[in-house]
């Protein structure tokens, strides 16, 4: 086994959260993406916050420790957490070796016991009678610790000493209690001030999102939509507003740069009731992640990702309701054959609109008279007209709707408009009408 451990000397005050607990369990969350066993040991006033993650069996997925190693760093960096990484085969030298400032990556049981020779006797977390001991015989090196007949150390400083000892070096199993994914995410941020606009949010909320993108990849789960929660600073009768933004996507996704743009959006018009003393953010539906195809056959994949993002981004700053999808309606007449989805559509209402604009049938439903050539632009009602002088071809016959009404019987032709426009016409044979459905552009 080979343990990274990391020191988090100013875990709850850079977490902004309420108490350590609560820090580590959301770091926790986020460093499951690493490894299946993560545990963590709470700090206090005299030792800093400790996180394990054990690294040798996730070798296959992500390569060697060693390089796997500043990529974790350099995501602590980007969330603005102080740490101290080191690698080692047992979590209690991994932890002795985060207190250096150089050697911090002892890998086999070799370098494991020549590198801890030369450290200090002080870097062992013993009790302090204890190390004042040793050092009253004489020592002042963990080695010359270690290289001390162990039975002698057990009856001068009891068994507990030796059994340290022999965790530090791997010759005693060191069982830690591993860390549970929960089953619905939820982080909190308080602030020791008060927030008075919404661009004070966006750095602790990049964090959030960072770990919750963590949490969402141990998972291999994605999310549809999240919720912010906004605490309002209590008024002068006590009472404790709350603000709520939901925020949705068009497509499954996990990606922390996707999450903060649309959050961005949304807080971009937001006028706050009153100054924000604590945020939350928080998930309870997930489901399974779109991945985009990045190589040359993902191009399609690719565009219809870039237009979900678009939309996205739309909704995000007009609101749900300015921006609809279209979907396709199995009938025959055209203002039916289609509708708008309101509110946020899914991944249906994205390809609805992609088909739609690329002419590809929908699959789902069938599109009224797929066999013959329909123009983008259709006017819906339809413009009555004087007869048109110049039909081109036709006529293809449309007669339905009579289950709900709506019945119709109509002639369509293609027809040459007096202002050389190419336009999609219909005879109403029972009004004897003209009417101008569509427009070739």
């Amino acid at each position: 086994m080979l343990w990274l451990c990391i020191r988090l000397p100013a875990l709850r005050h850079e977490a902004l959260a309420a108490d350590e607990d609560a820090a580590l369990a959301r770091l926790s969350a986020w460093a499951y993406q690493w490894s299946s066993q993560v545990c963590h040991r709470r700090g206090d006033e005299s030792r800093a916050s400790l996180l394990w993650l054990e690294l040798a069996a996730s070798g296959a997925l992500f390569g060697e420790p060693t390089a796997l190693l500043p990529r974790i760093e350099r995501e602590l960096r980007e969330m603005g957490y102080s740490h101290t990484c080191a690698l080692a085969p047992s979590p209690a030298a991994a932890a002795l070796l985060t207190q250096g400032q150089t050697l911090r990556c002892l890998l086999t049981q070799a370098e494991l016991s020549s590198g801890l020779a030369p450290l200090p006797l002080g870097w062992l977390e013993l009790p302090s009678e204890t190390r004042d001991a040793l050092r009253s015989a004489g020592l002042s090196r963990i080695g010359e610790v270690l290289a001390m007949p162990r039975a002698a150390l057990a009856r001068r400083f009891g068994p507990e000493c030796c059994d340290y000892l022999a965790r530090l070096v791997g010759e005693l199993s060191d069982p830690q209690p591993s860390f549970r994914l929960p089953e619905i995410y939820r982080a909190r941020c308080v602030f020791d001030y008060d927030l008075h606009d919404t661009q004070g949010l966006l750095f602790p909320l990049q964090r959030l999102l960072q770990e919750f993108q963590g949490y969402l990849r141990a998972r291999d789960r994605a999310v549809l939509r999240f919720n912010l929660e906004l605490e309002h600073v209590r008024d002068a009768r006590g009472s404790h507003a709350q603000s709520c933004l939901t925020i949705g996507l068009s497509s499954p996704t996990r990606e922390a740069a996707r999450f903060l743009m649309l959050v961005r959006e949304r807080l971009h018009n937001l006028v706050l009731s009153a100054p924000i003393r604590a945020l939350t953010l928080c998930a309870d539906a997930f489901t399974t992640p779109a991945i985009v195809q990045a190589d040359l056959f993902g191009a399609a994949e690719q565009r219809s990702d870039e237009l979900a993002q678009l939309l996205d981004r739309l909704r995000a700053r007009l609101g749900v309701e300015a921006v609809q999808g279209l979907q396709l309606l199995a009938d025959h007449r055209p203002e039916r054959a289609f509708a708008s989805v309101p509110g946020v559509p899914g991944v249906t209402g994205v390809t609805g609109v992609t088909q739609a604009l690329s002419g590809t049938p929908s699959t789902s439903s069938t599109p009224f008279a797929t066999c013959a050539p329909r123009p983008l632009a259709l006017l819906c009602p339809p413009q009555r007209i004087e007869a048109p002088a110049a039909l081109l071809q036709g006529p293809e016959r449309i007669a339905s709707g009579w289950w709900d009404g709506g019945d119709v019987v109509r002639d369509y032709y293609p027809a040459r408009g007096g202002d050389g426009s190419r336009q999609w016409v219909f005879h109403d044979l029972r009004e004897d009408a003209w009417y101008l459905q569509g427009l070739w552009v």
